[in-house]
């Protein structure tokens, strides 16, 4: 089972290593995709878990146990890639480099494996060819 979560620590908690335990814990891996933590403040991280169905609903259960609000990420990043006229402001934006440019033709590629529906491309877009959209 591999899904992304949103996952948000209250204050009171950020500085509890709760990711960490899920991993030693419940057999599952965490890669964290996004994070805006700071120390005394409500701390939100996108996470991929990545592990057995079981253990995944286990780790969850814990984090939530532990306070943390878990939230399924439901969306994806839907392009007009035959629109695009390659002008490359959507890479400005794009701090997991989902999107990048192909220099030697000069294309935009995009790879949704690392894209993690932070919607910044969505506002980027001089042409508007970016879109989030319910996952099916």
């Amino acid at each position: 089972m591999n899904k992304r979560y949103i996952f948000t620590f209250p204050p009171d908690i950020v500085n509890r290593p709760v990711v960490s335990e899920i991993a030693k814990h419940f057999d599952v891996m965490v890669n964290i995709l996004n994070a805006d933590v700071t120390s005394g403040r409500e701390g939100k991280l996108v996470v991929e878990l990545e592990g057995e169905e079981d253990n995944v609903v286990k780790s969850l259960a814990y984090a939530r146990e532990s306070g943390v609000i878990c939230i399924p990420l439901l969306k994806q990043l839907q392009f007009d890639q035959d629109s695009c006229v390659a002008c490359g402001v959507c890479t400005a934006v794009c701090f997991s480099d989902a999107l990048t440019m192909d220099s030697e033709k000069w294309e935009l590629v995009f790879d949704p494996e690392k894209c993690v529906v932070c919607g910044r491309c969505v506002r980027a877009c001089p042409l508007g060819l970016f879109s989030l959209a319910m996952e099916s």
